[in-house]
């Protein structure tokens, strides 16, 4: 290939060079010894991104994508330069030019990556098959209908191994508290109230009739199991009703099987799980209302979504939020069919108020105090902003801080978590006048606004950049559970107690180095597979696609997903089983854009 020196070559070696100096600003590094800029390696990248600049100005790109590619890009390198500054020095720097002109330097170079993936990789990807196979005996199978039974058990049976090695399942610290509510008999609604009758049930009752409180546990774990690899044989279906390639879907029921953190999360006695696997099967079905919206003529596709919405919202605090933001896409794009849409809003709802009023009642359900949870991200800023206070707050302000959040200096060393603040904040204060928080709240920020971006920045990292390490060294939380909690020095925990078997004591120490030593960040590539923030850049490389192909009713099913993100936002810590229903909408979204437009013939019908 023949080069030839022109000044958009010369201006595109200079941005290269720029851009070169932008991520060695994204590498992690905890030196002063120029990690990127002063190696051989920034030679290579300088390189590769010329290339990259030189095969994108080839392409015939429209205006359309390069607005689409620039905003993602932007988005894509502030996390990055920010990302890196927040884990490493607990500041974003935004103050200094330097991280701005890292973020400016980084956007052609994600922006030139979103071209080239939507232009290149994804209408190829699809075309992946085995040449050496006969293709057409596989499809076949999946076709059948015994292939969705084949694929639910094959998930299941791999996960068999692991269950064995860890038996009788995670006994979680929320586990924990909630046998204690369900034997007081007083249910503390801090939990969902069906998972703590669940867990109880199966725990305590059938514990007790079976005479070994792990047979209880053990007998949750499987239904747990079973619901969640059901729900992604669900998505193999889908899959093959968008006819995805075989060798994709393939790949992803080998995810399933065998990514670790599949079978570790199917057994935690934790509400998370059960609404992570009704939020995929949710997801599947208003995929299939973007593909087809006749369906929503289907009687039985509508009862079964509403009865699904309902078990989900049930599961999570945040769960009706989640749904009514959705809705609001929902009816945006399917105007013609308000009417039933408007059904599977309105019922699910209904029935949720009769769950959580005079049914909760009935089951003897203790209101929390919900407004602590609401105030961790406020708590962290106000408690940031007290404790590194150098003149900028008035003794009234201070004072005033100190009231809300009396354990305000526990900030001190534990940024990446709410938790020892929001619990301990003030509601009752609150509640009497909420205006002086709101007040309060605010003339702090104007006066410490980059400490407010600091505190929410690093308290939700995780959310956002996909390089962050963990455990998280400024939060005291596992990023998932492996261990089962055992009981304290007073002996006030009821007890399951783990019992590995001798022949299964290597996987159990090798799901212990996993959860707690984090070995799979020595993985590279794979170690992306653990991250919740690349599950994140995914939802936004969704989105943008679905932009560009303007298939803008499939950002209804994405607006689930987007609504579960931006409440964990305002949570008091990111751990991996609150972004677990991020990471399993993944393979929907892969898939989606991979089957490449829908196959439907009704889509001009949608909006109409």
């Amino acid at each position: 290939m023949r080069i030839k020196i022109t000044r958009y070559f010369i201006g595109i070696m200079v941005l290269a060079l720029f851009s070169t100096y932008a991520i060695g600003g994204m590498i992690k590094s905890y030196s002063n010894l120029n990690s990127l800029s002063n190696s051989v390696f920034s030679l290579i990248i300088y390189g590769a991104i010329l290339v990259l600049f030189y095969k994108v100005k080839q392409m015939d790109v429209e205006r359309r994508l390069w607005g689409i590619a620039l905003l993602i890009g932007g988005l894509f390198s502030a996390f990055m330069v920010i990302g890196v500054k927040t884990l490493t020095l607990n500041t974003t720097d935004l103050n200094h030019l330097t991280t701005w002109l890292k973020i400016i330097f980084g956007i052609p170079v994600f922006g030139s990556l979103l071209i080239t993936t939507f232009k290149l990789i994804i209408p190829r990807a699809n075309y992946l098959t085995f040449d050496k196979f006969n293709t057409d005996k596989v499809e076949k199978f999946f076709t059948i209908k015994q292939s969705f039974i084949v694929v639910w058990a094959l998930i299941f049976i791999a996960w068999i191994p692991s269950l064995i090695a860890s038996y009788p399942g995670i006994y979680g610290y929320d586990s924990v508290y909630q046998i204690g509510y369900y034997l007081s008999g007083e249910i503390d609604l801090h939990h969902p109230l069906i998972d703590t009758y669940l867990i109880g049930f199966c725990v305590v009752t059938l514990g007790n009739i079976l005479g070994s409180n792990e047979l209880g546990l053990l007998i949750y774990s499987i239904f747990q199991m079973s619901i969640l690899s059901y729900s992604f044989a669900v998505v193999i279906r889908y899959m093959t009703k968008k006819r995805v390639s075989i060798l994709w879907r393939i790949l992803f029921i080998l995810i399933f099987m065998f990514l670790p953190v599949n079978p570790i999360m199917s057994f935690s006695a934790t509400k998370d799980i059960i609404y992570a696997a009704t939020f995929l099967l949710i997801l599947v079905k208003l995929f299939s209302l973007a593909d087809d919206p006749h369906q929503f003529n289907n009687i039985t596709f509508i009862a079964t979504l509403i009865i699904t919405i309902f078990i989900n919202i049930i599961f999570r605090s945040q769960g009706p939020y989640v749904f009514l933001f959705s809705a609001i896409f929902g009816l945006f794009y399917f105007r013609r069919y308000w009417k039933q849409l408007l059904i599977v809003i309105v019922l699910p709802l209904l029935m949720y108020l009769i769950y959580s009023g005079p049914v909760t009642s009935a089951l003897n359900g203790v209101k929390f105090d919900s407004l602590h949870e609401m105030m961790s991200v406020p708590a962290v800023q106000l408690s940031k902003a007290l404790d590194e206070d150098s003149g900028e707050l008035s003794q009234y302000e201070k004072n005033q801080i100190k009231q809300y959040i009396p354990d305000y200096k526990t900030i001190e060393g534990n940024y990446a978590i709410a938790d020892s603040m929001k619990n301990t904040f003030n509601s009752e204060l609150l509640k009497a006048n909420p205006s002086s928080f709101v007040k309060l709240w605010l003339q702090v920020g104007i006066k410490k606004p980059l400490t407010y971006v600091n505190a929410f920045a690093r308290l939700t990292i995780g959310l956002w950049y996909p390089d962050m390490n963990y455990r998280d060294p400024k939060a005291y939380h596992p990023y998932w559970e492996y261990i089962s909690t055992q009981q304290n020095s007073e002996k006030t925990f009821f007890i399951v107690e783990r019992q590995v078997p001798r022949f299964m004591k290597w996987l159990s120490s090798i799901y212990y180095q996993l959860t707690y030593s984090n070995s799979y960040q020595k993985v590279s590539v794979l170690s992306m597979f653990f991250s919740s923030g690349i599950y994140t850049w995914l939802l936004i490389v969704y989105i943008g696609w679905v932009i560009y192909q303007r298939r803008y009713h499939y950002l209804y099913p994405a607006s689930l997903v987007l609504g579960l993100w931006l409440t964990l936002l305002l949570g008091p810590v990111v751990l991996y089983r609150y972004v677990y229903p991020i990471a399993l909408a993944i393979p929907l979204f892969i898939g989606d854009m991979l089957a490449g437009k829908g196959n439907s013939a009704n889509e001009k019908q949608i909006s109409e």
